[in-house]
Order: structure tokens, then sequence, then C-alpha cells
């Protein structure tokens, strides 16, 4: 069985004072061939309603009975859930958030993002089968059913997220999809590259000893040349505590979406790729728009891979008009 209580945190995120809860949460349990429980954080942004019904106030922690989780997650007018990319952190996320949030504020609708398992506050078991694909799938699906509204949903992947996004509306009932009211694929790509890069076949004690190097090329990459300082050092900091054999396990078995998975996703999507791109192209973000049956397509320039981080006003915008459109 889950866990009977969780931990919650609730307060407040940035000058706006967007009213945050933050819990460790029991997404699945044990299995019965060993793997462990499956703990990953989550963040909920715009939710005032609280356990005890009153407003969030800073640093004030709250125990959780298991039969009132899903009023925890109570998701008011709408939910916009956002899966982060591989071996990635929800922190990503929040910059674009806060600008969001008089939009979230006015149509009283909640976001959440999380941890997956291994990345960010979530657990980081030394074990290959705990990233499988299939059990990071069952994750989001554990997730969403928490997170979401009857009616009126929106998801948001960035980068391997786009595919994961993309599956979970596959595995969907008839009556979930309708209520998904939108997507929003960030930096995506068709087709993708199973298996990851050839590097993560090296044993992880080397991959500790160039963590790094990969670090830093991963920034010259995702980044634009014009890029904040501030958010490469952000980026050095969340890249070096990754845990190489985690990284291993993840990237080792990693399956993008199929051109017939891209196809099953029917409900209004955008897809917003960087001009400067240079972990997935610009030409992958092109296929996958003209694979996807209802899309339309965004370019941004001055930026590249991170463009919820670049540039998260001009992605803002394009979010905000397509969510509103949507919602007609």
């Amino acid at each position: 069985l889950l866990q009977n209580q969780i931990s919650a945190m609730s307060g407040f995120m940035g000058d706006a004072k967007i009213p945050v809860n933050e819990v460790s949460l029991p997404i699945r349990p044990p299995s019965e061939d060993g793997e462990p429980e499956r703990l990953l954080r989550v963040k909920q942004y715009n939710n005032t309603i609280t356990t005890d019904a009153k407003s969030p106030t800073k640093q004030s922690a709250r125990r959780i009975s298991g039969t009132s989780i899903k009023s925890f997650f109570s998701p008011l007018n709408g939910s916009v859930l956002m899966v982060h990319g591989s071996c990635a952190s929800l922190e990503q996320y929040e910059k674009l958030v806060e600008i969001l949030y008089p939009f979230l504020k006015k149509k009283n609708f909640v976001a959440e993002a999380f941890d997956a398992f291994g990345c960010g506050k979530s657990a980081k078991p030394k074990r290959t089968k705990a990233y499988a694909e299939r059990e990071l799938q069952a994750d989001l699906a554990a997730i969403y059913e928490k997170v979401k509204h009857p009616t009126t949903n929106f998801i948001i992947g960035h980068s391997y997220g786009t595919s994961q996004v993309i599956k979970l509306i596959n595995e969907m009932s008839d009556e979930d999809k309708k209520a998904v009211k939108g997507v929003i694929l960030l930096s995506g790509a068709f087709p993708g590259t199973n298996g990851g890069h050839p590097i993560f076949i090296l044993p992880s004690m080397f991959l500790d000893l160039i963590q790094g190097f990969l670090s830093s090329q991963f920034r010259a990459a995702a980044y634009h040349p014009t890029a904040d300082p501030a958010l490469l050092e952000a980026a050095a900091d969340r890249s070096n505590a990754n845990p190489m054999y985690m990284c291993k396990y993840f990237y080792e078995q990693t399956k993008w979406a199929t051109y017939d998975e891209i196809q099953g996703v029917t409900c209004r999507t955008l897809v917003v790729h960087g001009e400067g791109d240079n972990i997935l192209s610009l030409d992958a973000g092109r296929r996958l728009h003209s694979a996807l049956p209802n899309a339309s397509f965004k370019v941004m320039p001055n930026v590249s891979h991170q463009l919820m981080e670049e540039d998260p006003e001009t992605l803002a915008n394009h979010i905000i008009e397509f969510m509103t459109e949507s919602l007609k």
C-alpha cells in the first residue's frame, strides 16, 4: 500500500506571491519483484486549497491523509501539467509559471510540475529497472490521474517529455482524451533517437569522471550564445547534481514516440521550437509538427533548446494565445 500520509509544504513563489504547495508523493507502491516505492516531488502552483481550507502560509508544514490526496490536488477550473525533459527538473518551468500566473489566476487554473524518478529532489535508487521507459510512463499516468480536471486540461512537455506526453495521451480513455483541451510540445523531435547518446554505454564510474565535461557540452548546445550567464550557472548546478548511474540507466532505455503514436494525438496541439536548438534540431521539430494531425507551429528566435528559461516571456505569450483559443 502507499503511505497513509504524505508531507506537504505550502508557501509562496516569486514577487507575485504565487501560492505553491510542494509534496513528496508516493506515486506507486513497491512491486512484487522488489522495485521500491515510487516517491516523486510534485509542486502545485496557484492552488490555495489546503487540507485546512486556509490560504498557504510561508513554511507551514502539513500532513495529508491518503484519503484526501485527491482533494489536495483539486484543480479548480482547470489543470496545466508540465512535464520536463530527460534528466532535468521542474525548476526549469518556474520562470514560465511566474509569467503565466496572472493568466492562470484569472482563469482559476492550477498548474503542476514534478521531478521525474531520479531527477531533481525525487528518489534516485541505483537500479536499472527503476528508470525503464514503461516505469517512467506509468509514473506520468499516475500523476495525471491525481491532478487532472474532469473537463479541462492542458499538458506541456519539453524535449523527451514531449514523447512521454504523446504516449500518455495515446493510453488515455476516450473520456480523458475529450478533457484534454490542448497539448503544448516544446523542443520536441521526430524521429527521436532510442537509447540516447552512445557515450552512455560507458560504465557509470567512467561517466562520473567526465561529468563536468558532459555538463559543459550540454550547456553549450542547450543555451543560445546570448543566454544569461546566471542560467548557465543554474544549469551547471542541476547537471552536476545528477547521479551518472541514473543518467546511464535512463538514456539506455529511452523509447521515443512512434509515428503512429504521434498520429494518435488528435487534440489541438502547439509545437514550439528554438531557431538555434543544438540538442534537437529545428528540422526535427518541423517533422514532429508535420506528423501531428491538428497542430500549429511557432519558431522562437535567439533561443536554443531551453526556450522556457531563455525567453519565458515570448513562450508565455504563445501559450496564453493557444490556451485562450482552445477554451473558446
